[in-house]
């Protein structure tokens, strides 16, 4: 029976591939060497298709007489008229080296290579290339091919025994539909997808291809057609040549300063229309190289889009290397033209051309006029009142837009069957043929995804709706569904239990029962319960936090209240570093205090752009004093500090217990935030504005028997910017003042974000590397200031060797003023991106214009810091 169904299959495959029509061939130089990853396009029906590694191709085409045009970097484009008839046809192209004619050119005196007006030109229209279509479609083939091309010996034997073959050539494929309209809308529909010894169900294998090099940034990188790209780059003409009629330029592109976010290699510009025909350029990213290849055609009159792209990424982590490439093919191209634009528009590079006379509409940025002018039959306009006409007419488009802020907007969505489709569909819908190694890997990896799929899908609805209690979960934890929107997880005692000097071991429990209607109303509430076995006490609080509206407008309410353990300094030591130094280095750092409370606080969010909040705290607070000494080593002539801390402005002892009744108001803002939308979501660009912020707190004594009594009024902001091409910097500020004669408790001053432990803190800005945790702060007035340079090159990095392996150097100064911290400065210096995980930082500080303390840090990479 097995074999019947398997013959009817086979039977099945060559009727369909006999029925087919088209044309199929190789690709090779006149030398017989195959040509991987062609462009065979035609231009009449809008399709096209890419060879694959071994040359070979295939395109199905409707009956019919069809210009067919194959194109491969560095080599002259053929042209071939070909009739299809009920059958393919075999068309195989031998491709000849592309001759340059190289003008001699002699610079010499002010004369400059001719390539920078090429440059000037192009640059001042790529505005008008990303505008010069109102919307398209496109269908895009892409195709992931991964491989591991080094393992280090420690590993080697590890795989051997997992049963990992790293030799093994891994696949991804998919189809997708997408459309594009200005300004920024973009949405993709995945078709269909497949993969060898992976899951790829949820991947988005085309989002490498939604940038364009019409755009200042690519990814990250400058492109060398952005305004800024004289900054970035050098260039240097290489020659021309004919194609279809067209001359077109070859541009050498090398970066002045060679590393991450620059390109280096060869644009080739099309003479007079000034657009993009093919490139080929390098960069790389965090020490990773990329290569990008493109292939334009036109679609469309003057419109010309990519047709081939292709992407390869190479790299290696602690000696494991690998490297994997991309091949996007574009086809069925449906383009609508902007007709207010017109591609005869004549630029004039006024630095060495005469300039000819100035559009009034343009200068006056008249738009409508300015546009109906500069594109009449042969109208010359000087390039740089074009770059204004354009950066007018964009600016006008966004003006228009209901969200103006709105950078892009991207829809994406995977058809329910996309992974469902069988070898029967790919056959027939695969425009590029696979290799025999490609094929051995979908037959080796077909019955084994399989099952892991199946598998994956059990543990995801597991995950998804909950699993049954088994007592192993009291210690590792586990998720529940209690109804049908009811959820609750527990995470288990282990990561829960910790160690400090007043509670000694000490046990936290929690769980957190989280309930949600849909996605604007949600409700979770948190018990925990702690004890510890040192002090001998039992504590217990219950949090809960309602929110509703929209994620960007939305409303929060938290209630919380009962008897816990609270740090002087809140969130200043995690208790998991706490209870490691405690035992392992006798070095206790955090100090606690008991809190009897009831607190409530609504914050109430303004399409991210403003965060009004709002809150008010009963409590009555208690000392608390160390009850053990122990630790893992007995470290001579060291003991564990007084629980109580020690600060410059309160007198050495304890404090009574008091009664406290605390309001505070609050208010972020980030006037000109931007936004991206996915899926309908609205996601901000945090570092698009700066971050301002005002807060005032009080304590209202008399009101619920409160002893404290004191007004807290703070400023503060956030930015980042760059410092020219070279650099960019964080900064973060913060100044405060308590007014008239303040009386509160330590617990109620300003304290800082101090650091005596090994680590350097996540952010870069926000903390402090030496200062301690409690000696400054303060129940006066202060400022805090955090500022972190990070260079393109400094010192080691000015070796591009170092430059390309991801290694960043960066610069640090932290400065804090209070009545007694005497001026206190931190200035330090970093390495930064170390195996691209680690940060090592060298820290001095200074008061009073001396030298006090030097000091190593160690961290996690600043770009897992950021926010």
């Amino acid at each position: 029976m097995h074999k019947l169904i398997l013959t009817t299959v086979i039977s099945l495959c060559i009727a369909s591939s006999a029925l087919g029509q088209g044309i199929r061939g190789t690709i090779k130089t006149d030398e017989g060497e195959t040509l991987p990853f062609a462009s065979i396009y035609v231009k009449r029906v809008g399709t096209g298709t890419s060879s694959n590694l071994d040359g070979f191709y295939e395109l199905r085409l409707p009956a019919g007489t069809y210009e067919v045009v194959f194109q491969y970097m560095g080599y002259a484009t053929k042209v071939s008229t070909v009739t299809i008839g009920s059958n393919f046809e075999t068309i195989n192209v031998s491709m000849s080296p592309q001759v340059i004619n190289l003008t001699t050119v002699t610079v010499t005196g002010k004369s400059e290579d001719p390539s920078y007006t090429i440059m000037r030109k192009a640059i001042a229209k790529a505005k008008y290339h990303l505008v010069q279509y109102d919307n398209y479609s496109a269908e895009v083939y892409m195709k992931g091919t991964g491989e591991v091309t080094k393992v280090p010996w420690i590993l080697r034997r590890q795989f051997e025994k997992e049963g990992i073959d790293t030799s093994q050539v891994y696949t991804s494929e998919s189809v997708s539909e997408i459309y594009f309209e200005r300004p920024n809308t973009f949405k993709e529909k995945v078709i269909s997808v497949r993969a060898s010894g992976q899951d790829n169900d949820n991947a988005n294998p085309n989002a490498y291809i939604n940038s364009s090099f019409y755009q200042p940034e690519v990814v990250g990188a400058v492109s060398p057609l952005s305004p800024r790209a004289f900054s970035y780059y050098k260039f240097e003409y290489q020659g021309s040549f004919m194609e279809r009629g067209f001359e077109i330029n070859k541009i050498k592109v090398t970066p002045r300063s060679k590393g991450d976010d620059v390109f280096e290699g060869e644009i080739y510009i099309r003479e007079d229309f000034w657009n993009i025909h093919s490139l080929d350029v390098r960069t790389s990213l965090m020490g990773f190289k990329v290569r990008v290849q493109q292939i334009f055609a036109p679609i469309q009159d003057e419109i010309w889009m990519p047709v081939t792209q292709q992407f390869e990424f190479s790299g290696s982590i602690f000696g494991l290397a690998g490297k994997f490439s991309y091949l996007a093919s574009v086809s069925n191209y449906k383009v609508t033209k902007n007709e207010e634009l017109d591609a005869s528009v004549i630029l004039v590079d006024e630095k060495i051309e005469a300039a000819p006379e100035e559009i009034e509409s343009i200068k006056s940025k008249n738009v409508e006029e300015g546009v109906k002018e500069v594109f009449k039959e042969d109208k010359q306009v000087s390039r740089k009142q074009f770059r204004k006409l354009m950066r007018e007419y964009e600016k006008q488009e966004k003006e228009e837009q209901e969200e103006r802020n709105l950078v892009s907007d991207y829809s994406y969505r995977v058809d329910s069957l996309a992974a469902k489709k069988d070898s029967i569909y790919w056959a027939t819908r695969r425009p590029v043929p696979l290799t025999d190694k490609e094929i051995r890997g979908y037959q080796r990896d077909d019955s084994t995804y399989v099952a892991e799929k199946e598998q994956a899908e059990a543990d995801s609805s597991r995950l998804k709706n909950g699993e049954r209690f088994k007592m192993t979960d009291l210690i590792g934890g586990g998720y529940y569904k209690l109804g049908e929107r009811l959820r609750f997880h527990y995470p288990g005692f282990i990561s829960n239990f910790g160690y400090n000097t007043v509670e000694g071991w000490n046990l936290d429990l929690t769980g957190n029962f989280h309930w949600r209607n849909d996605t604007t109303t949600r409700l979770r509430i948190v018990p925990f319960i702690r004890y510890g076995f040192a002090s001998e006490r039992f504590y217990g609080k219950l949090e809960t936090v309602f929110g509703i509206g929209k994620r960007e407008q939305r409303n929060t309410f938290r209630v919380s209240g009962g008897k816990y353990i609270a740090q002087f300094n809140p969130g200043s030591i995690d208790p998991f570093i706490n209870t490691a130094y405690s035992l392992l280095a006798k070095k206790n750092y955090m100090r606690i205090y008991e809190k009897t409370y009831a607190r409530a606080s609504f914050a109430r969010r303004f399409k991210y752009r403003h965060v009004v909040s709002a809150s008010a705290e009963w409590a009555s607070r208690s000392e608390l004093f160390n009850n053990t000494t122990y630790s893992f080593f007995d470290r001579e002539g060291r003991d564990f500090r007084s629980n109580l801390p020690l600060n410059n402005e309160v007198f050495p002892g304890g404090f009574q217990d008091s009664k406290a009744f605390i309001t505070n108001i609050a208010i972020r803002t980030q006037p000109w935030i931007k936004f991206r939308k996915f899926n309908g979501r609205l996601i901000p660009i945090r570092d698009a504005s700066p971050e301002f912020r005002l807060r005032y707190r009080k304590g209202w004594e008399g009101t619920f028997g409160s002893e404290v009594d004191f007004d807290h009024l703070e400023l503060g902001m956030k930015a980042e910017f760059d410092l020219g091409v070279r650099a960019k910097i964080d900064f973060d500020a913060t100044a405060g003042k308590f007014f008239g004669d303040p009386d509160l408790l330590f617990m109620d001053f300003k304290h800082f974000q101090g650091n005596r432990l090994s680590f350097a803190p996540l952010k870069v800005v926000g903390g402090y590397r030496l200062l301690d945790y409690y000696q400054y702060s303060t129940a006066q007035e202060y400022a805090s200031i955090f500022s972190h340079i990070r260079f393109r090159k400094l010192f080691f990095t000015q070796l591009p060797m170092l430059r390309y392996s991801g290694i960043k150097e960066n610069l640090f100064v932290n400065y804090l003023t209070t009545p007694t911290s005497d001026d206190y400065i931190e200035v330090g210096y970093t390495i930064d991106n170390i195996f691209r995980i680690f940060r090592l930082e060298f820290v001095q500080s200074f008061q009073g214009g001396k030298a006090r303390e030097f000091g190593v840090r160690i961290g996690v990479a600043s770009i897992f810091g950021d926010d």
